[in-house]
């Protein structure tokens, strides 16, 4: 069923959309089939779930590329993004389940849905079009989309959700050196977040839990260390050549579907695997940078480079959790993890890119046509 539904899914695509990037969409399908393998490996009712969310959001995300090339518009509903953010962001923080210590989701309707997935976009959107006109970018512009960012950041922290706090913070501050090209706001900002990492881990007993754990956490083994120790036996069992598909026990790491699916993959797959991963991966990012510095208007430039940098973070924080790079934050892997919501999200990611993308080759073969009418 799932190979026939990519099958279907990318010529379909392709005919409505001859302009599209085939690598990102050859990417992006790798790796759903991979996260579906994963998924009905380690649970299949989970996985059925996520097979259904995935059709859905495929055929959503169909619409994506058009809006963003016709409704120009898009550009100018600055304020719109941020409004819309920070008050789906409260509602969370007021209304929302408690999970794991943070509060993370909201049930509309009987479904449940985490907004920090969707409003991590509208973060990108309302940035990108706030610092879109060079000769409008003012001191007190850049505080007053600085003010809003941080009004989603703190939301964020009050709510315990702080792994999605991360990426909210660095993909603007990426913009933010990205519109005004000053060395200066980066370092500052560098700096800032810095000293907000040590004030969280004295304000937050969980942070101190989740450093400890990472530290040593053979030290309270059978605790706050046996996720985090699991995964690394997980990996360290595969080697480079895996133990093969069912024959490993990755089940044995708590949340491995959402949290810890790459130490899952590299105890079944292999190392050598999960490097070639860890490109596919890198790939993926470098094609998205790619289309940002081919994009002639900055609103779109800023915002490829915002997307870009959400799925790089994303990434580094999954991986570099799960081997013990960094203290594990929760955040799932785009297009692999377990989850409805970074699902549906991480789609219409790609589907925005790959809206800018086809407008990359309008643009350049417009280009090309204008230069041959040249004398």
């Amino acid at each position: 069923v799932l190979l026939l539904f990519f099958i279907a899914y990318e010529a379909a695509f392709l005919s409505l959309y001859p302009k599209a990037s085939r690598l990102l969409m050859n990417n992006v399908l790798m790796l759903l089939a991979l996260g579906q393998i994963v998924q009905f490996r380690l649970d299949t009712d989970k996985a059925v779930k996520q097979m259904i969310i995935m059709m859905v959001s495929a055929i959503l995300m169909l619409a994506v590329p058009g809006i963003i090339r016709r409704m120009r518009v898009l550009a100018r509903w600055s304020w719109f993004y941020g409004i819309v953010g920070i008050v789906l962001l409260a509602a969370i923080w007021k209304l929302g389940s408690t999970s794991y210590g943070a509060q993370l989701s909201i049930s509309v309707a009987g479904i449940s849905f985490q907004a920090s997935e969707f409003v991590k976009i509208t973060l990108v959107l309302f940035t990108a079009s706030m610092l879109r006109n060079e000769s409008e970018i003012t001191w007190v512009r850049i505080i007053l989309a600085s003010v809003i960012a941080a009004a989603h950041v703190l939301i964020l922290v009050a709510s315990r959700d702080l792994g999605s706090a991360v990426v909210y913070f660095i993909a603007y501050l990426f913009m933010l050196f990205v519109a005004t090209q000053r060395v200066g706001l980066l370092l500052a900002g560098l700096g800032f977040g810095a000293g907000a990492s040590v004030a969280a881990y004295y304000l937050f007993s969980h942070v101190r839990v989740r450093v400890a754990a990472w530290r040593n956490p053979l030290a309270d083994y059978e605790n706050t260390g046996y996720q985090i120790a699991q995964s690394l036996f997980s990996i360290s069992s595969g080697g480079w050549f895996g133990v093969g598909l069912f024959l490993g026990s990755p089940t044995m790491i708590p949340f491995v579907e959402e949290d810890f699916v790459f130490s899952a993959i590299a105890e079944e797959f292999g190392g050598i695997f999960a490097i070639c991963l860890v490109f596919l991966y890198l790939g993926l990012i470098l094609h998205m940078m790619k289309i940002a510095l081919a994009m002639k208007q900055k609103f779109y430039k800023i915002m490829s480079f915002g997307l870009g940098a959400v799925m790089a973070t994303q990434i580094f924080m999954h991986i570099g959790g799960g081997i013990k790079l960094i203290p594990s934050t929760g955040i799932t892997l785009p297009l692999i993890s377990y989850g409805g919501s970074s699902l549906l999200s991480t789609f219409l990611i790609v589907g925005l890119l790959m809206g800018m993308s086809i407008m990359m080759k309008e643009d350049a073969e417009q280009e090309v046509i204008v230069d041959e009418t040249q004398p």
